[in-house]
């Protein structure tokens, strides 16, 4: 499946998802035929498809609206179906889900919008059938030649090489005010970013719930609180994983760099290697980092 085409429409597609499913009306008698326990096994089923699309996993809503329809056959649920598989890139599907909603609300009020998504669904398909390519033909297959003995020649005997005289003791090094400068600004750095990065969220957060308010009272979309969100959210991201590589090397500078006189002479220090790994997913944002010896 391919989604790269289609995740920059997948919020504008979610918006027309939720305003046709709350402006079609919903027949009584079929909602009358159903039992308590089955309207509550729709409901379910229909959040289980919201949340795999706004994850965009449009394989799994797509079989969580089927589930739905079977139970309550609610031609809206047919509408979802068709969006799903037309953001997961699948126009002859679309097309075909587009014209089952039509048939079962031929008076809907979105009915132009939904025609023309139909003929744009059924123009993609056809251009994806005149290019599709040809499969190459299956490779010869090859037999392999009888294996080869390698003789390996006797290993040559061992010699012996002279100890090295041991390296004099380097002299301690003196101690290092600056390096102690350096890994305090640094921390201080990742601390203030994790803490304006902890602020974006909040605020990315505020947006996304304003959204869904907003929708669920049918009231006009605003792109302006979807691009704050956006932006918000992206910055949480990049503070946060800066903020903590930041933290993490001023503390590495600062357990390295030394800044007492050695007495004694010690073993040389092992090279330090960080690794940042950024932790991105539904609701978390930050980093991690490994130190290793």
């Amino acid at each position: 499946m391919r989604l790269g085409r289609a995740a920059p429409d997948a919020i504008g597609a979610l918006a027309s998802l939720l305003l046709a499913a709350f402006i079609v009306v919903v027949p009584r008698a079929a909602q009358a035929q159903m039992t308590q326990a089955q309207k509550d096994e729709v409901k379910l089923h229909y959040q289980r498809a919201t949340r795999a699309y706004d994850l965009q996993k449009y394989t799994e809503a797509i079989d969580e609206y089927q589930k739905a329809y079977e139970i309550s056959g609610d031609p809206p649920m047919l509408y979802n179906i068709a969006q799903a598989y037309r953001l997961a890139d699948q126009p002859a599907e679309a097309a075909r889900y587009y014209r089952r909603f039509l048939q079962r609300m031929p008076n809907a009020r979105n009915r132009e919008d939904v025609e023309r998504k139909i003929a744009d669904q059924e123009k993609l398909a056809e251009q994806r059938k005149k290019v599709e390519p040809v499969p190459p033909p299956p490779p010869p297959v090859q037999t392999k030649p009888p294996p080869i003995v390698e003789v390996k020649p006797p290993p040559p005997p061992p010699t012996v090489t002279p100890p090295t005289p041991p390296t004099p003791p380097q002299p301690p090094p003196e101690p290092s005010h600056a390096r102690a400068v350096v890994g305090w600004s640094l921390l201080a750095a990742g601390v203030i970013a994790d803490g304006v990065a902890g602020y974006e969220a909040y605020r990315a957060k505020q947006k996304s719930d304003q959204l869904t308010k907003d929708s669920m009272m049918m009231k006009v979309f605003d792109p302006s609180v979807e691009t704050a969100g956006k932006n918000a959210n992206i910055a949480a991201i990049a503070l946060g994983i800066g903020g903590t590589a930041l933290a993490i090397t001023g503390i590495i500078v600062l357990a390295t760099g030394g800044s007492s006189e050695q007495t004694e002479e010690k073993p040389a220090t092992p090279v330090a290697r960080l690794t940042v790994t950024p932790w991105i997913s539904a609701g978390l944002f930050g980093g991690g980092a490994r130190l290793q010896f």
